[in-house]
């Protein structure tokens, strides 16, 4: 899948590409992606601050995660 980002982008430093993917999230998943991986949130606190269940919050970062990898170009890691 090739990514959606311009092409002028896609040739800027990594920070600036990965910042550009993350705006283009749903805020739903930003909100997810930021309680679990920035703050260190378990995915029941997230949820709870969400009002999710622990399960939509692992799926929306699972797709999150996704969307980000694809927009680098770079495949997204699965958990062992």
């Amino acid at each position: 899948m090739t990514s959606r980002l311009p092409v002028t982008v896609r040739r800027l430093p990594l920070r600036v590409r990965l910042a550009a993917a993350l705006e283009r999230l749903p805020e739903s998943q930003r909100l997810v992606l930021a309680l679990r991986l920035i703050d260190g949130l378990s995915p029941v606190e997230a949820g709870g601050a969400l009002h999710l269940s622990a399960r939509e919050v692992e799926s929306r970062l699972s797709v999150a995660l996704e969307s980000v990898a694809t927009e680098l170009g770079t495949p997204a890691r699965r958990a062992a």
